[in-house]
Protein backbone atom coordinates (compact mmCIF):
# COMPACT_ATOMS: atom_id res chain seq x y z
CA UNK A 1 0.00 0.00 0.00
CA UNK A 2 0.91 3.51 -0.77
CA UNK A 3 1.13 5.57 2.65
CA UNK A 4 -2.14 7.04 1.75
CA UNK A 5 -3.70 4.33 1.30
CA UNK A 6 -2.14 2.61 4.44
CA UNK A 7 -3.44 5.56 6.55
CA UNK A 8 -7.10 5.59 5.23
CA UNK A 9 -7.75 2.16 5.94
CA UNK A 10 -6.20 2.26 9.50
CA UNK A 11 -8.52 5.22 9.94
CA UNK A 12 -12.10 2.99 8.44
CA UNK A 13 -10.73 -0.23 10.44
CA UNK A 14 -9.22 -0.28 13.58
CA UNK A 15 -11.50 2.30 15.43
CA UNK A 16 -10.24 3.01 19.45
CA UNK A 17 -11.90 0.17 21.72
CA UNK A 18 -13.29 -1.89 18.44
CA UNK A 19 -12.87 -5.56 18.62
CA UNK A 20 -10.37 -5.81 15.11
CA UNK A 21 -8.17 -3.23 16.76
CA UNK A 22 -7.66 -6.09 19.38
CA UNK A 23 -7.49 -8.90 16.97
CA UNK A 24 -5.44 -7.41 14.44
CA UNK A 25 -2.68 -7.04 16.69
CA UNK A 26 -2.24 -10.96 16.32
CA UNK A 27 -2.15 -11.02 12.48
CA UNK A 28 1.11 -12.32 10.98
CA UNK A 29 3.15 -9.87 9.51
CA UNK A 30 2.93 -10.21 5.74
CA UNK A 31 -1.08 -10.89 5.59
CA UNK A 32 -2.00 -7.60 8.16
CA UNK A 33 -1.90 -5.17 5.51
CA UNK A 34 -4.72 -7.86 3.13
CA UNK A 35 -6.66 -8.03 6.41
CA UNK A 36 -6.87 -4.49 6.98
CA UNK A 37 -8.01 -3.64 3.64
CA UNK A 38 -10.66 -6.15 4.27
CA UNK A 39 -12.16 -4.58 7.63
CA UNK A 40 -11.68 -1.13 5.93
CA UNK A 41 -13.80 -2.04 3.54
CA UNK A 42 -16.44 -3.82 5.86
CA UNK A 43 -16.46 -0.78 7.91
CA UNK A 44 -16.73 1.93 5.30
CA UNK A 45 -19.64 0.23 4.10
CA UNK A 46 -21.72 -0.87 7.11
CA UNK A 47 -21.05 2.78 9.06
CA UNK A 48 -23.15 4.18 5.62
CA UNK A 49 -26.15 3.10 7.05
CA UNK A 50 -25.50 4.29 10.64
CA UNK A 51 -25.10 7.95 9.93
CA UNK A 52 -26.97 10.52 10.74
CA UNK A 53 -27.44 11.92 7.12
CA UNK A 54 -30.71 11.85 5.25
CA UNK A 55 -31.57 8.87 3.51
CA UNK A 56 -31.07 9.86 -0.20
CA UNK A 57 -27.39 10.74 0.73
CA UNK A 58 -27.41 7.22 2.26
CA UNK A 59 -28.65 5.86 -0.81
CA UNK A 60 -26.71 7.77 -3.14
CA UNK A 61 -23.42 6.44 -1.67
CA UNK A 62 -24.44 2.89 -1.55
CA UNK A 63 -25.35 3.18 -5.30
CA UNK A 64 -21.58 4.65 -5.86
CA UNK A 65 -20.05 1.82 -3.66
CA UNK A 66 -22.45 -0.64 -5.58
CA UNK A 67 -20.71 0.51 -9.03
CA UNK A 68 -17.34 0.44 -7.03
CA UNK A 69 -17.26 -2.52 -6.47
CA UNK A 70 -18.88 -4.29 -9.68
CA UNK A 71 -15.81 -1.49 -11.62
CA UNK A 72 -12.30 -2.49 -12.80
CA UNK A 73 -10.30 -3.12 -9.83
CA UNK A 74 -7.21 -2.50 -10.92
CA UNK A 75 -7.84 1.47 -11.77
CA UNK A 76 -5.92 4.49 -10.49
CA UNK A 77 -9.39 6.60 -9.79
CA UNK A 78 -10.73 3.77 -7.52
CA UNK A 79 -11.39 4.48 -3.62
CA UNK A 80 -8.41 4.08 -1.33
CA UNK A 81 -9.30 0.70 0.27
CA UNK A 82 -10.31 -0.95 -3.30
CA UNK A 83 -7.13 0.16 -4.27
CA UNK A 84 -5.51 -1.14 -1.15
CA UNK A 85 -7.21 -4.20 -1.85
CA UNK A 86 -5.82 -4.85 -5.28
CA UNK A 87 -2.40 -3.63 -4.49
CA UNK A 88 -2.58 -6.43 -1.28
CA UNK A 89 -4.31 -9.23 -3.32
CA UNK A 90 -7.01 -9.64 -1.59
CA UNK A 91 -9.06 -8.55 -4.49
CA UNK A 92 -8.76 -11.06 -6.18
CA UNK A 93 -10.00 -13.40 -4.22
CA UNK A 94 -13.57 -11.84 -3.87
CA UNK A 95 -16.30 -12.69 -6.02
CA UNK A 96 -17.86 -9.43 -6.92
CA UNK A 97 -21.51 -10.84 -5.77
CA UNK A 98 -19.64 -11.17 -2.23
CA UNK A 99 -18.41 -7.97 -1.53
CA UNK A 100 -21.89 -6.33 -2.77
CA UNK A 101 -23.82 -8.49 -0.07
CA UNK A 102 -21.99 -5.98 2.04
CA UNK A 103 -24.37 -3.00 0.20
CA UNK A 104 -27.01 -5.30 0.27
CA UNK A 105 -26.50 -5.89 4.32
CA UNK A 106 -26.08 -1.60 4.43
CA UNK A 107 -29.64 -1.42 2.25
CA UNK A 108 -31.45 -3.73 4.39
CA UNK A 109 -30.49 -1.82 7.86
CA UNK A 110 -31.49 1.42 6.35
CA UNK A 111 -34.94 -0.43 5.54
CA UNK A 112 -35.04 -2.80 8.54
CA UNK A 113 -38.19 -3.04 10.47
CA UNK A 114 -38.09 -4.59 14.09
CA UNK A 115 -38.01 -8.42 14.08
CA UNK A 116 -41.40 -10.23 15.47
CA UNK A 117 -39.24 -12.47 17.08
CA UNK A 118 -36.09 -14.18 17.77
CA UNK A 119 -36.62 -16.40 14.81
CA UNK A 120 -37.11 -13.49 12.85
CA UNK A 121 -34.07 -11.87 14.21
CA UNK A 122 -32.17 -14.69 13.34
CA UNK A 123 -32.86 -15.25 9.71
CA UNK A 124 -31.58 -11.47 9.69
CA UNK A 125 -28.69 -11.78 11.45
CA UNK A 126 -27.91 -14.66 9.90
CA UNK A 127 -27.85 -12.98 6.26
CA UNK A 128 -25.94 -9.91 7.68
CA UNK A 129 -23.95 -11.79 9.58
CA UNK A 130 -22.69 -14.04 7.17
CA UNK A 131 -21.30 -11.38 4.31
CA UNK A 132 -18.30 -10.75 6.09
CA UNK A 133 -17.12 -14.23 6.72
CA UNK A 134 -18.03 -15.19 3.75
CA UNK A 135 -15.11 -12.43 2.54
CA UNK A 136 -12.60 -13.32 5.17
CA UNK A 137 -13.09 -17.25 4.67
CA UNK A 138 -12.22 -16.36 0.66
CA UNK A 139 -9.10 -14.48 1.71
CA UNK A 140 -8.15 -17.16 3.76
CA UNK A 141 -8.54 -19.69 0.73
CA UNK A 142 -11.47 -21.37 3.35
CA UNK A 143 -14.77 -22.44 3.31
CA UNK A 144 -17.49 -24.23 5.62
CA UNK A 145 -20.80 -25.49 5.79
CA UNK A 146 -23.81 -23.23 5.21
CA UNK A 147 -25.69 -24.04 8.66
CA UNK A 148 -22.67 -23.22 10.83
CA UNK A 149 -22.24 -19.98 8.37
CA UNK A 150 -25.95 -19.26 9.83
CA UNK A 151 -25.33 -20.01 13.23
CA UNK A 152 -22.20 -18.22 13.42
CA UNK A 153 -22.90 -15.04 11.52
CA UNK A 154 -26.29 -14.99 13.81
CA UNK A 155 -24.24 -14.46 16.61
CA UNK A 156 -21.79 -12.45 15.17
CA UNK A 157 -24.78 -10.03 14.19
CA UNK A 158 -25.80 -10.17 17.83
CA UNK A 159 -22.19 -9.11 18.95
CA UNK A 160 -22.78 -6.29 16.44
CA UNK A 161 -26.25 -5.13 18.03
CA UNK A 162 -24.84 -5.26 21.42
CA UNK A 163 -22.02 -3.10 19.98
CA UNK A 164 -24.27 -0.30 19.70
CA UNK A 165 -25.84 -0.32 23.13
CA UNK A 166 -22.11 0.18 24.74
CA UNK A 167 -20.62 3.39 26.09
CA UNK A 168 -20.36 6.64 23.51
CA UNK A 169 -22.40 4.55 21.49
CA UNK A 170 -25.82 4.97 19.09
CA UNK A 171 -28.94 2.89 20.91
CA UNK A 172 -30.38 1.59 18.67
CA UNK A 173 -33.62 0.34 19.96
CA UNK A 174 -35.46 -0.74 17.34
CA UNK A 175 -33.33 -3.48 16.58
CA UNK A 176 -35.07 -5.70 19.63
CA UNK A 177 -37.26 -7.89 18.91
CA UNK A 178 -41.19 -6.98 19.55
CA UNK A 179 -41.54 -10.39 21.45
CA UNK A 180 -39.14 -9.67 23.74
CA UNK A 181 -40.74 -6.30 24.75
CA UNK A 182 -44.11 -7.44 24.11
CA UNK A 183 -42.97 -9.74 27.21
CA UNK A 184 -42.14 -6.76 29.07
CA UNK A 185 -45.13 -4.70 28.74
CA UNK A 186 -42.95 -1.75 27.22
CA UNK A 187 -42.10 -0.41 23.56
CA UNK A 188 -38.57 0.89 22.70
CA UNK A 189 -39.02 4.13 23.77
CA UNK A 190 -40.09 3.17 27.48
CA UNK A 191 -37.34 0.68 27.05
CA UNK A 192 -34.97 3.44 26.74
CA UNK A 193 -36.05 4.68 30.08
CA UNK A 194 -35.87 1.86 32.37
CA UNK A 195 -32.27 0.81 32.79
CA UNK A 196 -33.16 -2.35 34.77
CA UNK A 197 -35.38 -3.38 31.76
CA UNK A 198 -32.86 -2.75 29.24
CA UNK A 199 -29.90 -4.64 31.03
CA UNK A 200 -32.57 -7.64 31.03
CA UNK A 201 -32.77 -7.36 27.11
CA UNK A 202 -29.10 -7.15 27.05
CA UNK A 203 -28.19 -10.44 29.01
CA UNK A 204 -31.24 -12.36 26.91
CA UNK A 205 -29.40 -10.83 23.66
CA UNK A 206 -26.31 -12.26 24.72
CA UNK A 207 -27.87 -15.37 26.00
CA UNK A 208 -29.23 -15.83 22.55
CA UNK A 209 -25.66 -15.25 21.15
CA UNK A 210 -23.88 -17.66 23.08
CA UNK A 211 -26.57 -20.19 22.00
CA UNK A 212 -25.66 -19.69 18.30
CA UNK A 213 -22.32 -19.75 19.02
CA UNK A 214 -22.02 -22.83 20.46
CA UNK A 215 -24.51 -24.13 17.72
CA UNK A 216 -22.44 -22.80 14.80
CA UNK A 217 -19.12 -24.41 16.73
CA UNK A 218 -20.27 -27.50 17.23
CA UNK A 219 -21.69 -27.82 13.45
CA UNK A 220 -17.88 -26.57 12.56
CA UNK A 221 -16.47 -29.18 14.75
CA UNK A 222 -18.02 -32.01 13.43
CA UNK A 223 -17.35 -31.93 9.76
CA UNK A 224 -13.89 -32.15 8.38
CA UNK A 225 -14.49 -30.28 5.41
CA UNK A 226 -14.84 -27.13 7.44
CA UNK A 227 -11.90 -24.98 7.40
CA UNK A 228 -11.55 -21.45 8.80
CA UNK A 229 -8.40 -18.90 9.40
CA UNK A 230 -6.95 -18.17 12.56
CA UNK A 231 -7.68 -14.80 12.69
CA UNK A 232 -11.51 -15.66 11.72
CA UNK A 233 -11.59 -18.18 14.59
CA UNK A 234 -9.70 -15.68 17.37
CA UNK A 235 -12.71 -13.18 16.51
CA UNK A 236 -15.49 -15.50 17.07
CA UNK A 237 -13.65 -16.67 20.09
CA UNK A 238 -13.53 -12.81 21.59
CA UNK A 239 -16.96 -12.11 20.14
CA UNK A 240 -18.28 -15.26 22.34
CA UNK A 241 -16.50 -14.18 25.18
CA UNK A 242 -17.34 -10.59 25.32
CA UNK A 243 -20.95 -12.08 25.01
CA UNK A 244 -20.34 -14.15 27.92
CA UNK A 245 -18.92 -11.06 29.86
CA UNK A 246 -22.55 -8.91 29.18
CA UNK A 247 -24.75 -11.84 30.41
CA UNK A 248 -22.87 -12.05 33.28
CA UNK A 249 -22.94 -8.34 33.53
CA UNK A 250 -25.66 -6.34 31.32
CA UNK A 251 -25.16 -3.60 33.92
CA UNK A 252 -21.75 -3.05 33.75
CA UNK A 253 -21.74 -3.49 30.35
CA UNK A 254 -24.05 -0.84 29.36
CA UNK A 255 -22.26 1.46 31.83
CA UNK A 256 -18.64 1.23 30.55
CA UNK A 257 -18.71 -0.92 26.77
CA UNK A 258 -16.31 -3.17 25.75
CA UNK A 259 -12.88 -3.06 27.28
CA UNK A 260 -10.52 -5.42 26.13
CA UNK A 261 -7.30 -5.75 28.55
CA UNK A 262 -4.55 -7.93 30.03
CA UNK A 263 -7.19 -11.10 30.41
CA UNK A 264 -8.02 -10.76 26.86
CA UNK A 265 -4.77 -11.00 25.50
CA UNK A 266 -3.59 -13.94 28.01
CA UNK A 267 -6.77 -15.54 26.35
CA UNK A 268 -6.02 -14.64 22.92
CA UNK A 269 -2.78 -15.93 23.04
CA UNK A 270 -3.29 -19.45 24.78
CA UNK A 271 -6.51 -19.30 22.46
CA UNK A 272 -3.97 -19.35 19.10
CA UNK A 273 -1.83 -21.59 20.90
CA UNK A 274 -4.39 -24.13 21.10
CA UNK A 275 -4.99 -23.62 17.33
CA UNK A 276 -1.32 -24.92 16.32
Amino acid sequence: MTAVELEHCREAAIKAGSLFEFTSRYLPADRFEEYLALYALVQTIHLISNAHVDESVMWAKLKWWNEELAAEPGSVSRHPVLRALWVTGARAKFDKAAMQGLVSGAVERIDMAPDSDENDMFERLARLGSATIELELALDDAAIDGQSMKYLGAASGVFDVLSSFGKDKQLEFDRIPLSILAGLNLNAKQLEQQPGELEQVIAQLAGLGQDWFSEGMSGLNSLKKNRAGKHLQLRWAMENRCLKNIRKNAAGYLEAGNRYGPADAWFAWRYLRGLN
